[in-house]
């Protein structure tokens, strides 16, 4: 927008500049001409202002964020229509949003970050104790003033708790947010809450803190796909330095289940306060258990050292179990809990581990007693073939691993094909007997394992219904993980993509993601009446339907304009659905009748008869011409074709005025002059319509 360039949105606001561009709306800094303030001026683009759906969401959007009056959230003042579309007047925050700063710093510190989201999480439990959830919450909606002040913005897609689906607004299950920071229900099309909005902003926290969100893809399905089922890199792989207390809050953002997650936002406000304190952290202490909520005045306690090892998590119920590095060490309680060397934080859960403790502690036993019981037998027998063995443990071994092993203590092997998709090609799963038991030399040892499995080509879904692919996946043993498309054009149920691509060979177990359409979203037919041909066909064609040109006569339309549409206008359709635009091709056509010889009315009520006009010119003819008062040519000629209602020119003979006779004088009399008797024969005319009469001499 140029410098002299100054509409004025609903006679009050003077737009200045665009400072913004979001995904269905400009941002235009504006002048409130009636409160003499600035304002930021949302513009929504005219092609969505004809769409019902988004002009909805818009609304909601000015109406959620105008109910919550609180110092870190942006203000909605007034909204209206402008024109063809629509605005919403908004506090303005001269500053820059948060994913403005990520972009030119890089990343932020522990501290910074704790700081900026302790007051988005001031924001966001307001708007959740007044009945509103935000589902978009991302670095782009955080607005960082030049006074420090943090704004939390664009309630756009905001839904109130508990709140059933919106009515033609979204399809069932619809993902609604940005893959890359809505939570695993959100990926899912679940109903999200509260909690939903805490994870979005633990990924928020933890790209401050790293550069970098934890998950990313190629596409939106692929991102949604991580958002289920993987777990994040950790944080002090990234960052090393990173203070354990802080990745524990990060941890328990972004945990699968929102049941692990902060119960509310005033809980994680009130834990990024005790980090910045220096306090112990809650999400800290529920991990490594009471010893880490120790006072810092408490006694140090010694790290016991141990070796990084991979743990199974314990599944979420939002996807599959996820294997996630951890170490496990004693906190030092001086300072930050958990932040001394050598202490690294357990990432996620960390389950106490008394029971385990005792358990291994009888474990060790029996394997002393075992093993003495095996080297009894040793020393006892001498060496001799019949000497008993404790049989090792081969599970999770190759197969050609476990049978060299086995044979190399003089046992017979017996393996036995069964397929496990929960181990490897190859691998033994299961060993009869079992470990430990006290084998003899030559006896049989039978180890199950998992059979390689001979690869098949990815099937084609796209475009069949989820049922059909899931029935083509099942006999191949291929494992289907569906993600609902809330974008596609096809109708619900059917598949959208797929991953991976078709033809890739797959074997039995593999896990196959498609992504099912949640639906057509349905448009409202535009109101074409009068426009021109090629204009109605654009703008029909632009919003997605099919367009069809039917010809049809009309006396009251323009010839090429258009006379109605079919459905009628406002018609809620799907997109791709038959439009059909009737166009004028002018008025009916009417034969002009024969009017020569006919009197003026005459041929006036001939021409009414027709569906057409007369417009009368009289033309002069010589005194007693028979034509006189007659119709002597008109314009079109007979029988010519033309529209109704068109005007007939037509000429009717007016004689002229008979001559005039003198008697000459005399000699023998008084002269008498009689004045010339002028005989005078007018024939009236009659005009209806213009052009006005003319007068012309036939011979």
């Amino acid at each position: 927008m140029t410098g002299t360039e100054r509409p004025v949105f609903n006679e009050r606001y003077e737009v200045q500049q665009r400072i913004g561009r979001g995904g269905m709306a400009d941002v235009f800094l504006a002048r409130d001409l009636l409160l003499d303030r600035p304002v930021a001026i949302k513009v929504l683009f005219p092609e969505f202002a004809t769409d019902p759906n988004f002009v909805e969401r818009f609304r909601r959007e000015a109406q959620s964020a105008a109910n919550l009056n609180h110092p870190n959230i942006v203000g909605v003042y007034d909204w209206g229509r402008q024109g063809p579309t629509y605005f919403m007047a908004m506090e303005y925050v001269p500053g820059r949003t948060l994913a403005d700063i990520l972009k030119a710093n890089g990343k932020l510190s522990p501290q910074q970050a704790s700081e900026i989201c302790m007051e988005v999480a001031s924001a966001l439990g307001f708007a959740h104790k007044n009945g509103v959830v935000h589902r978009d919450v991302k670095p782009a909606n955080i607005l960082i003033g030049n006074d420090g002040r943090v704004k939390v913005a664009d309630f756009g897609i905001a839904r109130a708790l508990n709140s059933a689906a919106e009515q033609d607004l979204t399809q069932v299950g619809a993902v609604m947010g940005t893959a890359t920071y809505f939570s695993p229900e959100q990926a899912q099309g679940g109903q999200p809450d509260p909690r939903s909005d805490l994870y979005s902003l633990g990924i928020v926290l933890y790209e401050m803190s790293s550069g970098r969100p934890p998950f990313s893809g190629e596409n939106p399905v692929a991102i949604a796909y991580k958002q289920v089922h993987d777990a994040p890199q950790p944080l002090n792989q990234l960052v090393p330095d990173i203070p354990k207390g802080f990745e524990a809050i990060v941890a328990k953002l972004l945990a699968k289940n929102p049941a692990v997650r902060y119960p509310n936002a005033e809980a994680l406000r009130d834990d990024l306060r005790r980090f910045r304190e220096g306090q112990p952290v809650q999400a800290l202490a529920a991990i490594l258990g009471n010893n880490a909520a120790a006072s810092p005045g408490a006694a140090p306690t010694t790290a016991v050292p141990a070796a990084a090892r991979t743990t199974a998590m314990p599944s979420t119920g939002y996807g599959a179990t996820t294997a996630v590095p951890r170490t496990t060490a004693m906190p030092a309680t001086s300072g930050q809990p958990g932040n001394g060397p050598g202490n690294p934080t357990q990432y996620y859960d960390a389950p106490k581990r008394t029971g385990l403790y005792v358990l291994a502690a009888f474990l060790a036993v029996a394997a002393l007693v075992a093993g003495g019981i095996v080297l009894f037998q040793l020393f006892n027998n001498k060496g001799t073939s019949s000497a008993a063995i404790a049989l090792p443990d081969v599970t999770n071994m190759t197969l050609d691993d476990a049978t060299k092993l086995l044979q190399s203590k003089n046992l017979t092997v017996k393996p036995v094909a069964e397929a496990n998709t929960a181990v490897g090609e190859n691998i033994v799963w299961k060993q009869d007997p079992v470990a430990t038991a006290l084998v003899t030399k030559d006896q049989a040892i039978t180890l199950t394992y998992n059979p390689p499995a001979t690869p098949v080509p990815m099937p084609t879904l796209l475009g069949k219904t989820q049922q059909a692919a899931t029935d083509i996946l099942a006999p191949l043993g291929f494992v289907p993980e569906v993600i609902l498309d809330p974008n596609s054009d096809l109708a619900q149920g059917l598949v959208t993509g797929q991953i991976p691509d078709a033809d890739t060979p797959l074997k039995p177990g593999d896990k196959v993601t498609i992504s099912v359409s949640a639906g057509k979203t349905q448009i409202i037919v535009d109101n074409v009446t009068g426009f021109a041909a090629a204009d109605a066909q654009k703008t029909l064609g632009d919003k997605g339907f099919k367009v069809t040109v039917i010809q049809e006569q009309s006396d009251s339309v323009e010839t090429g304009k258009v006379i109605r549409s079919d459905p009628a206008a406002q018609t809620p359709l799907d997109k791709g659905a038959e439009v059909k635009i009737y166009v004028s091709s002018g008025a009916a056509q009417v034969e002009v009748p024969d009017l020569s010889g006919l009197t003026s009315t005459q041929a006036l009520l001939a021409l009414g008869n027709a569906d057409l006009k007369g417009a009368i010119v009289d033309v002069t003819v010589p005194f007693g011409d028979s034509r006189d008062g007659k119709v002597v040519s008109q314009s079109p000629p007979a029988k010519q074709k033309v529209a109704k209602n068109s005007t007939v020119q037509i000429s009717v003979a007016h004689a002229a005025a008979a001559p005039s006779t003198t008697t000459p004088p005399t000699t023998s009399a008084p002269t008498t002059t009689s004045p010339p008797a002028t005989t005078s024969t007018t024939t009236p005319s009659t005009t209806t319509t213009n052009p006005p009469p003319t007068s012309a001499t036939l011979p």
